[in-house]
């Protein structure tokens, strides 16, 4: 089904007025056995239509106000047109998972931390200087390799129902998408609309990527592997050493992926390897050589904003802040990203 039709029917199940027992869509009323007998697929569809448009101009509104601070809209207008000439490739991080049901990476290791009898200060001191990599290796190897599979696997290995700002994703962009997250929602995100990827890319083979999108293929670049085959898995130290044991294999493959301007999404952008990566690569070329890349970041300190801004531009991460509820700034980002280009 239609993902904007399926928040549409979820909106609907929401919206039953508790006194009257009718279900409200728009400016109407209806009892449910009228919907389920009553209603033509023309209705449903003319009301399903005056509520994407509802939608959208509630999205765009949002937008508005998102754009008139930081001076975001300056920065919005140049990724516009980049995002118009098909320059732009998404980088999706947990966060767009998380309305799904999924956790976050920080929300999963301090929940593991739990089921061990690690030293607790330890890993916390690793995960507070962004030492993903080392503090699962720490986990890893104080839960045994089963335990820890299982756990990842019970976590991320599952198909939750599909929610939030992820849905609008297969509207925007119609090629490669690059995620760090293990869970298959994008994967089912695009196949539900009609758009399956042609294939998927794991781990070391981003290096191929570059060719793929000259292709013009729709790949999705699972940089860190999935849940359910600790072989193709990027998560401990230990694999991150495998599957990068080539000196500067990982810089050469996100040097790869940044041949593009990549637009950050649901990523927090901390200090780890990617950014890392991305420095280096920055600091080795020319002034003004690489393409720049963008996040959709929230903001949840003030005082954080300018420095956070100068440590992004060392990888040439450009930020558009915003300070509200996270899913719904990503929804409407989006929705004035696609407005007015042509699909």
């Amino acid at each position: 089904m239609d993902l904007l039709k399926e928040e549409f029917l979820d909106q609907l199940r929401a919206e039953v007025d508790e006194e009257t027992g009718k279900v409200i869509i728009e400016a109407a009323e209806f009892t449910p056995q009228q919907i389920l007998q009553d209603i033509s697929e023309t209705t449903f569809d003319t009301v399903f239509s005056e509520w994407c448009e509802n939608k959208k101009l509630e999205r765009l509104e949002r937008a508005e106000d998102i754009l008139s601070q930081y001076g975001n809209e300056r920065r919005f207008r140049i990724l516009k047109e980049r995002f118009a000439s098909g320059a732009i490739t998404p980088f999706i991080g947990a966060g767009m998972s998380i309305p799904s049901g999924y956790p976050g990476w920080t929300a999963f290791l301090n929940r593991l931390i739990e089921e061990t009898t690690a030293d607790k200060a330890q890993f916390h001191r690793l995960m507070s200087s962004w030492k993903y990599e080392e503090a699962a290796q720490f986990l890893y190897d104080n839960m045994g390799e089963a335990r820890f599979n299982e756990e990842l696997e019970n976590e991320f290995g599952h198909d939750n129902s599909i929610y939030g700002a992820v849905r609008l994703l297969p509207y925007a962009f119609k090629n490669s998408v690059i995620t760090t997250n293990y869970d298959n929602l994008l994967k089912r995100c695009y196949e539900a609309v009609g758009r399956p990827f042609a294939d998927t890319l794991i781990g070391s083979e981003a290096v191929e990527l570059p060719k793929l999108l000259g292709e013009e293929k729709n790949i999705l670049l699972k940089l860190h592997g999935k849940s359910n085959s600790s072989r193709n898995r990027i998560l401990t130290q230990a694999e991150y050493d495998e599957h990068y044991k080539e000196k500067d294999q990982l810089k050469k493959c996100i040097k790869a992926l940044s041949s593009k301007t990549l637009l950050f999404l649901g990523c927090s952008l901390g200090t780890d390897r990617t950014v890392q990566a991305l420095v280096e690569i920055v600091s080795e070329e020319e002034p003004g050589s690489l393409p720049k890349h963008y996040a959709f970041l929230q903001l949840d300190n003030e005082e954080d904003r300018v420095p956070r801004a100068g440590q992004l531009a060392q990888a040439n991460i450009y930020p558009i802040w915003y300070t509200e509820e996270h899913d719904e700034s990503i929804e409407a980002l989006l929705e004035k990203l696609v407005e007015g280009v042509n699909p």
